[in-house]
């Protein structure tokens, strides 16, 4: 049955699965964590003191996210009042998870871009919580929710469409900025993807491999072996621009003063890497927001397409973006193997059936590109 109805039952559907994606730290007890981190706090801020510690009602799919506020906190010599606690997942959406890493690469970000929120401590002792944690800076902004999606309702859609495109480019000059982080050898050894590969694009294909091998064990997705198969194959002859990489660039993980990014973030797959993957990936994250997530909705008037935006960022950042396609297949791989992996937790917790997991969005989307090699953005 189509229409109105199987529409809105459709909708339903996809808002319980975002919501219950996005809730990964609700299993806790704030009031429990909060006392346990109290002591570490007390040593490591400076004689610092929680004042309150709730879960955020969108905590992101692939962690465990907490708001603090504090009193008399101090790190590297300033008082933070509010801070975000990101916990080791306990069930991994990422094959390697590093906080320590992402620690590292959070410093470098932020002295490359001061929209990147200050990475405050690491901890490494799962004793103290009960996994690793990194305390950061909380940042305060407007942001493009995932549900209700930004795409259908609220502050983005109605902007007029030449607000939409400036709020577009000016998040592509986000990207540029952050690209333009200083990162010498040492911190770039030390930034690289934790597998074997002489450079940039030879590491992110046997990272995807590996991803792979990580989202098999709990099922068998021919698309994703098809996809993975076509990155290896199809590899271009192209050299590409290394440096920092975000590894999750999109407007959903940025927060707006006025039509400005004023906060970029979600830093778990920063590596040093090919750059263009981060520019590719915020336009093809936006198409899988509006036909995936979205149920079909059409994007915003304002955005650019793939090859417009990303001729507007080499003109920011001076780094030419080869092989744009073969970048848009990539990016809709690792989407749909970290949504695969989201949703094989989800079934895991008993959130959703388990025939949803193979007809995740960035899945379907992802299966219709190679059917058809059509390039839909």
């Amino acid at each position: 049955m189509t229409g109105p109805e199987s529409d809105g039952r459709a909708r339903a559907t996809s808002g319980r699965v975002v919501r219950s994606t996005l809730a990964t730290g609700g299993h806790r007890d704030a009031g429990r964590l909060a006392a346990r981190l109290a002591p570490w706090l007390q040593m490591h801020g400076k004689g610092g003191r929680i004042v309150e510690m709730h879960v955020p009602a969108a905590s992101g799919a692939s962690s465990e996210l907490f708001f603090l506020r504090m009193e008399e906190a101090r790190f590297g010599g300033s008082v933070v009042d509010e801070a975000v606690l990101r916990l080791a997942p306990a069930y991994p959406v990422y094959p390697v998870i590093d906080l320590g890493q992402q620690f590292l690469a959070l410093h470098v970000a932020h002295a490359g871009s001061p929209r990147v929120p200050r990475a405050l401590a690491f901890e490494a002792d799962s004793s103290v919580v009960g996994s690793p944690f990194l305390l950061m800076e909380r940042r305060r902004g407007l942001n493009a929710p995932d549900w209700p999606s930004y795409v259908r309702e609220g502050w983005i859609r109605k902007l007029p469409e030449p607000d939409q495109r400036k709020l577009w480019l000016q998040g592509v000059e986000a990207i540029a900025e952050l690209h333009a982080s200083p990162v010498n050898p040492q911190l770039a050894s030390a930034l690289q993807l934790a597998v074997p590969g002489e450079d940039a694009l030879t590491r992110m294909l046997h990272y995807w491999r590996q991803y792979l091998a990580l989202v098999s064990q709990n099922g068998d997705f021919p698309v994703l072996h098809r996809a993975v198969e076509f990155l290896e194959r199809e590899r271009p002859p192209d050299a590409f621009s290394e440096g920092l990489v975000w590894g999750d660039a999109s407007l959903r993980n940025m927060l707006f003063a006025g039509l400005k990014p004023c906060a970029l973030l979600d830093f778990e797959f920063a590596h040093f890497g090919v750059q263009g993957f981060d520019v590719v990936f915020y336009v093809m994250m936006d198409y899988v927001m509006a036909q995936g997530f979205a149920e079909g909705a059409a994007r915003l008037p304002g955005f650019l397409g793939l090859e417009a935006t990303v001729d507007y960022y080499q003109e920011c950042s001076g780094r030419a973006v080869p092989a744009r396609e073969y970048l848009l297949h990539m990016a809709i791989t690792y989407t749909s193997l970290a949504t695969t992996r989201v949703f094989q937790r989800l079934h895991s917790r008993g959130q959703i059936p388990g025939e949803l997991i193979g007809e995740n969005p960035p899945l379907r989307i992802l299966r219709e590109l190679l059917d058809t090699g059509r390039v839909p953005v």
